[in-house]
């Protein structure tokens, strides 16, 4: 893979993991708003399904070059990063079991990633 290749992916990654973490974020806002007005519509729903588009064109972007079953791996990151905005923006408590969780769920992505990479290293080598 070339360095222009690389980079293509990692702006593709950080854009699905850092539009689709605000989009949660806006939407569990706009729920929020919802709940406290009553008002089915807001610019918060809007904004975090707008944000979503952006998410799904790079989820997309990521599927032309990435095994499914990796990208679904990679994409549950997603838990992480969603669960730490959250406490931070939302105030939101990060229990122990989340913390495990999250731990978990890295521990598994580095795995997976680590196992790709070899195995990518070992068909290039017989090449």
């Amino acid at each position: 893979m070339s360095v222009h290749n690389n980079l293509k992916a990692i702006f593709f990654w950080f854009l699905l993991i850092s539009s689709d973490t605000v989009a949660q974020l806006l939407l569990k806002l706009g729920a929020l708003r919802v709940a406290s007005s009553g008002d089915m519509f807001n610019y918060l729903l809007f904004l975090g399904y707008s944000v979503y588009a952006l998410s799904f064109v790079a989820w997309m972007q990521i599927l032309k070059t990435t095994r499914l079953s990796i990208a679904l791996s990679a994409a549950s990151l997603l838990y992480v990063t969603i669960a730490f905005a959250s406490h931070f923006m939302l105030g939101e408590k990060i229990t122990v079991q989340l913390t495990i969780g999250t731990m978990l769920i890295s521990v598994g992505v580095f795995i997976l990633g680590w196992s790709e990479s070899k195995k990518k290293k070992d068909s290039e080598q017989q090449k």
